[in-house]
Formats: C-alpha cells, sequence, structure tokens
C-alpha cells in the first residue's frame, strides 16, 4: 500500500512539475516576444522624394485636391489629381486623429510602383512601431491594403503572425470609415502618387 502511494505521489509530482515547466515557457515566450514587439523596431518609412512635413495646411491640401478629383468625376468628365508624400501623410494623421483605431504618428512614403507606410500601433496598453510595404485597392467602396511585407517591433519574422494579424484588422477597420465614390487608379513614383478615374 504505502509503495503505490508513493508511486503514485510521485507520478503526480512528474506530470505536476511537467505541466508547470510548459506553462513558465509559455508565460517566458509571451514575456520575450511581447518584450521585443514594444521595443525598437523598424524606423519610419523611406521617402521617395525628400522631408515629410506632416501639419494642417498638407492635410487640407490633399482635402481640397480630393474634392476638386470627386467634382469633376461627378460633373461626367475623366479626372486626375497628384498628391505628395507630405499631403498624404498629413491626411492620414488627420484622419487618425478623428477615428480611435490604435494608429499614431503615420508616415506614408511613395516609390515606384509601391509604398511605404510607418506608425505606432496601440496594442493591449503597449506601443509598437510597425512599418508595411505594399499598394493599396481604390476601385471598391472601400480602400484595401494589399501589405507584401510588414515589421512589427523588434520581433523576429518568424513570431509576428499574431502582431501582423492584429495590425491588419486595425487598418482594415480604418479604411472601412473610408467611402470611395468612384473607381480610382493610382500611378506611384518616387515621392508622389497620382490618382486618376473615370466616371
Amino acid at each position: 500500500m504505502f509503495l503505490i502511494s508513493f508511486f503514485t505521489a510521485s507520478i503526480f509530482r512528474m506530470v505536476f512539475g511537467f505541466i508547470l515547466s510548459i506553462v513558465l515557457l509559455a508565460v517566458l515566450f509571451i514575456v520575450v516576444v511581447g518584450t521585443l514587439a514594444v521595443t525598437g523596431g523598424p524606423g519610419a518609412c523611406t521617402p521617395g522624394d525628400g522631408p515629410i512635413t506632416v501639419d494642417a495646411a498638407n492635410s487640407t491640401s490633399f482635402q481640397q485636391k480630393w474634392d476638386a478629383l470627386n467634382a469633376t468625376l461627378d460633373g461626367g468628365a475623366a479626372g486626375s489629381t497628384t498628391l505628395s508624400e507630405s499631403e498624404l501623410s498629413s491626411r492620414a494623421d488627420t484622419f487618425l486623429r478623428q477615428h480611435d483605431v490604435g494608429f499614431n504618428h503615420p508616415r506614408v512614403c511613395v516609390h515606384n510602383g509601391s509604398g511605404e507606410g510607418s506608425a505606432t500601433f496601440s496594442f493591449l496598453g503597449f506601443d509598437m512601431k510597425v512599418k508595411v510595404r505594399g499598394t493599396v485597392d481604390l476601385t471598391g467602396r472601400h480602400p484595401k491594403a494589399k501589405i507584401q511585407h510588414m515589421d512589427v517591433g523588434n520581433i523576429p519574422g518568424f513570431l509576428t503572425g499574431p502582431a501582423q494579424k492584429a495590425v491588419n484588422r486595425a487598418i482594415d477597420s480604418a479604411l472601412d470609415d473610408v467611402d470611395l465614390h468612384h473607381r480610382y487608379a493610382p500611378s506611384l513614383t518616387p515621392g508622389q502618387a497620382a490618382v486618376g478615374s473615370v466616371p
């Protein structure tokens, strides 16, 4: 009887120790990944045409150009407008201040055929630096980001899955608040985005 009790207690201690070890390893993994996410990370996107200025004047300039383009299209004529990185970044900053989706300090950089965006993303009470590269589809009711690459904090690429999903959801949520009244085709060259459409 004593041997059975001793054997049962030994097995219980081994199983309990094994489970405790797994729990401690999981907690350690979460702490390490969390620390990597909020310390350092990717820098701001690289401008295609000199320094980016984020201010109210550039945000207003973006809105005036966009409204003029839509007025032309609404009137039945084809139209286009060219937006600078400073205008794009400033309008993004204004929009994000008006809509609480977790992003702050956005920068939009434009290169040949693709764009880069960087921002600080607040998630579960922590701020992570995020940089994405890709394009945007402007042919539907709302813009759709087509992200080709994403960096989040200092997290190695093979561990960024959950963080990337959270960032993707936040980007989709933000873009769902933007209504498109026409189908637009962007043409991206260093430092600027030309947006055109036909009615």
